[in-house]
C-alpha cells in the first residue's frame, strides 16, 4: 500500500470512491462538496497498485478546548473499496494520517464515528454526546413561547446574524468548533446547496436570540442545529416548529448534553435519548499536552509538591498501540501560568511512571470529558493517588459540545 496526500490527479478516483461509499454524484451534497469544499491537499489516499483502496479527508478546524484555540483535523469520509476490506487497511490509513498530522504539528484530531468500536481499538474515544429529542408536533405546545418574531435566513451573506448566537451558546463549553467567516460561509453554503432551512427568532428590536437548522419533506422534521441564548429563545424556536403541523407529524432535534430542559418535558419517558457524537484522539502526546492549558487556582503555591518557583512535576506513562511514537514515559512539568511541558524520557513505560494512561483516556482528560479519578474508576488510568488528585484539580471536568456534521 502507498499512502500519501492526494493531488489534483487523484480527484476522479476520490470522487468515485466517495460516490460508492456515501452520496452519489447526483446528490446535492456531493455536487456542493466537490465543487466548493474538497481539498486534495487535506486528503490522505491509499493506493494498492492503480486502485484507490482507501481515503480519509482531513478537514481543517480550530477547536476551543479549555480556553485555548487548537488547530485540528476533522477526519471525515473514511472509506475503503470493498475489494480491499477486512485486510487491515483501515488501521494503516489511520496510522498514515496520524503521521501526517504529527508532521503538521497538530496534537489532537477528531472524527464522528459510524461505529465507535472500530475507532476505539485504535485509540479514539467519545468526548461529546448530544441529546436527541423526539416529540409529536402536537405535543410541543406546552414547551412553546409566542413572544418572539420569526425569520428565515436567505443566504450565506447573513452569517454575521447567527455568529453572536453561536458564540453565546458555546461560551464556557469545551471541544466546540470556532467559527469565523470562512467556516460560517462553508457551513451555510452546504445548507443552502442541500435545501436545508435556517429559521431564527428575534425580539421586537430585531435582536436574534436563537436559530434552528431544519429540513422539510418527511413526516419527521429533523433539526440538526438548535442554538439559543435563553430558554425563551428555545421555546420560541419550538413554537416556530409547532406551526409546521401540516408539514409533518413529529420533530427530532439535537442539542448539547449540557442542556437540561428535558426536566420540564411533559412526557419525559419517551423521545429522549443520547447520541454518541464526536471522538477525539491524541496525535502527539507532547504537542497535545503543551497546547491545552491547565487550571491553576489561588491555592497553587501551597499545593503539595509544588516548588517555590511554582512548578509541579510528575511522570506519566502512555500506552498507544497504534502510534508508536506516543508510547513511553514522559516528565510533565506544570508552570504557575498554566502552561505544560511534556518531555519524553523513555520509549517504554518505566517503573518511574507515577500514573499510566491509555492514549484515548488522556484525550478525554484534556478535552474535559472525564476527570482523572473517573478514568481510574473506568480502568483507563492507574497510579499514585496524590497525582490523580492533582490531575483532578489541573484538568477539571468540562461541559463538552460540538455540532459539525459531515
Amino acid at each position: 500500500m502507498d499512502f500519501r496526500i492526494a493531488t489534483a490527479q487523484d480527484t476522479e478516483a476520490v470522487k468515485n470512491l466517495w460516490a460508492y461509499c456515501f452520496e452519489t454524484a447526483e446528490d446535492p451534497f456531493f455536487k456542493y462538496y466537490f465543487s466548493k469544499a474538497y481539498e486534495p491537499e487535506h486528503t490522505m489516499v491509499g493506493y494498492d497498485g492503480e486502485l484507490l483502496a482507501s481515503m480519509v479527508h482531513l478537514r481543517q478546524y480550530t477547536l476551543h478546548v479549555r480556553g485555548a484555540a487548537l488547530p485540528v483535523s476533522y477526519m471525515v469520509g473514511v472509506a475503503t473499496d470493498p475489494v480491499a476490506r477486512r485486510g487491515g487497511i483501515g488501521g494503516q490509513l489511520l496510522l498514515s494520517s496520524l503521521e501526517e498530522l504529527k508532521q503538521r504539528g497538530q496534537g489532537i484530531t477528531i472524527l464522528m464515528p459510524s461505529k465507535a468500536a472500530f475507532y476505539q481499538q485504535y485509540g479514539w474515544e467519545l468526548y461529546a454526546h448530544q441529546w436527541v429529542q423526539t416529540m409529536l408536533l402536537e405535543e410541543l405546545r406546552p414547551l412553546t413561547d409566542k413572544t418572539l418574531q420569526f425569520g428565515l435566513l436567505q443566504s450565506e451573506e447573513e452569517w454575521q446574524t447567527l455568529a453572536p448566537v453561536y458564540e453565546a451558546y458555546t461560551k464556557g463549553l469545551s471541544g466546540y468548533a470556532i467559527r469565523g467567516e470562512k467556516e460560517w460561509r462553508r457551513l451555510l453554503g452546504s445548507f443552502f446547496a442541500e435545501g436545508v432551512r435556517v429559521a431564527y427568532v428575534a425580539d421586537e428590536a430585531g435582536q436574534i436570540e436563537g436559530y434552528a437548522v431544519y429540513r422539510l419533506g418527511a413526516e419527521e422534521i429533523p433539526v440538526t442545529e438548535f442554538v439559543y441564548t435563553s430558554r425563551r429563545a428555545q421555546k420560541g424556536l419550538l413554537n416556530y416548529l409547532y406551526n409546521h403541523r401540516s408539514q409533518g407529524s413529529s420533530i427530532r432535534w439535537n442539542e448539547g448534553l449540557h442542556d437540561e430542559s428535558y426536566i420540564f418535558h411533559p412526557n419525559g419517558k419517551i423521545g429522549h435519548t443520547t447520541m454518541p457524537y464526536m471522538m477525539s484522539r491524541i496525535v502527539d502526546v507532547a504537542t497535545a499536552m503543551a497546547s491545552v492549558p491547565v487550571h491553576i487556582d489561588s491555592h497553587w503555591q501551597h499545593r503539595p509538591n509544588v516548588s517555590e518557583a511554582g512548578q509541579y512535576t510528575f511522570t506519566l506513562g502512555v500506552k498507544d498501540g497504534l502510534a508508536g511514537w506516543n508510547e513511553g514515559t514522559y516528565e510533565i512539568t506544570i508552570q504557575s501560568d498554566g502552561t505544560v511541558q511534556a518531555n519524553k524520557v523513555a520509549d517504554t513505560i518505566t517503573a518511574k511512571a507515577q500514573v499510566i494512561s491509555e492514549v484515548g483516556a488522556l484525550s478525554l482528560l484534556l478535552m474535559g470529558r472525564l476527570r482523572a479519578s473517573e478514568l481510574v474508576f473506568e480502568g483507563k488510568l492507574t497510579g499514585d493517588e496524590a497525582v490523580v488528585t492533582m490531575l483532578d484539580r489541573l484538568y477539571p471536568k468540562q461541559n463538552t459540545y460540538i455540532n459539525e456534521w459531515w
